[in-house]
């Protein structure tokens, strides 16, 4: 049985679709236009909540009380390094690249919790086997359906980048499953990019 909580974690951890889904018809300068601000102004009001207590408690009335684990309420909530770390993905690797990172850190991440919540029985590092495997077929999946998409790949000799497609999903279930000390939000986008950049860059 998956916790009710868990449910409603992954469910509004996956608004943030938005992102890769508009990068794919506008611009990499726009999508900075647009995100440069919203990155600025939520990542401060996660912070300032930490300082006035008037702000917490709307914030915790309205998001913490229903979504956060426990050490996010003394922190920075995982939705913050996300939009950080799409940010950084969309300035750093080509834009097939950046799409396919954010999409692997959605779906993925969110298999691998629903699955090691609901049938997880291998305990490794605080996570579970069944929950990782859930991560890496996800994953290829959506490496396999990325490489079909002729909007952002043109014409482009798409299997010459699978095997990067695959490293880099490999990475990224590493990554969220290995007890790295951060937030599994910001490194996986950046691991999974990062190796499927080196297809481009090598």
């Amino acid at each position: 049985m998956i916790p009710w909580l868990e449910i409603r974690r992954k469910i509004m951890h996956t608004w943030p679709i938005i992102i890769p889904i508009a990068y794919r018809y506008i611009p990499k300068e726009t999508a900075l236009l647009i995100m440069l601000p919203i990155c600025a102004f939520y990542v401060f009001c996660d912070i300032f909540r930490h300082f006035h207590q008037g702000f917490k408690k709307f914030f915790d009335r309205v998001i913490t009380s229903r979504f956060l684990r426990e050490h996010e309420k003394h922190g920075l909530i995982g939705s913050s390094y996300f939009i950080f770390g799409a940010l950084a993905s969309i300035i750093i690797f080509p834009k097939p690249v950046a799409i396919a990172s954010l999409y692997i850190l959605i779906f993925c991440d969110a298999a691998a919790g629903l699955v090691g919540s609901a049938w997880g029985r291998i305990r490794i590092f605080g996570k579970t086997l069944e929950g990782s495997i859930a991560f890496f077929v996800s994953g290829i999946i959506i490496v396999v359906l990325a490489m079909q998409d002729k909007l952002l790949w043109g014409n482009s000799a798409m299997q010459d980048y699978f095997w990067w497609g695959v490293l880099a999903v490999l990475g990224a279930t590493l990554v969220e499953l290995l007890p790295t000390g951060l937030d599994d939000n910001l490194t996986i986008p950046l691991v999974a990019g990062g190796i499927m950049a080196m297809g481009f860059w090598i």
